[in-house]
């Protein structure tokens, strides 16, 4: 008999998504990982991609194919600046709001945006950005 699985893990505020990040705050290279979400914000996968010293090139058109892929309702995005500051660049900031209109496009929520920077973490959401 195989062993019971456990049960999705629940993204329901910032410190759930911390711990699910944490992971990035000590990349050397620019990762950003993105968390598919279902109604409930139940993990449902992630990717994780690769890039610089300074960026990570992403295109919204691979985040809107994996949600739909997913059959998510929400995403959460998360980046790290493996400079040590958190503070969102003006290409973070762009990047974003192009997401969040264009995964409302199809009815999928941007839930939130982090940067990372080492026990430092900065919330789009909450700067008002998403």
């Amino acid at each position: 008999m195989p062993p019971p699985s456990e049960p999705p893990l629940r993204i329901a505020d910032l410190g759930a998504a911390r711990t699910l990040f944490a992971g990035l705050r000590n990349a050397r290279f620019e990762t950003m990982a993105i968390a598919y979400l279902d109604p409930n914000r139940r993990l449902l996968g992630m990717r994780h991609l690769i890039g610089g010293q300074d960026h990570v090139a992403v295109s919204i058109r691979r985040i809107a194919a994996d949600a739909l892929a997913f059959d998510a309702a929400g995403v959460v995005i998360a980046h790290n600046h493996p400079s040590g500051d958190a503070t969102p660049s003006a290409r973070d900031l762009a990047f974003t709001r192009a997401l969040a209109a264009g995964l409302r496009t199809l009815e999928v929520v941007l839930l939130d945006h982090l940067v990372i920077a080492g026990p430092r973490v900065t919330s789009l959401r909450a700067m008002g950005v998403v």
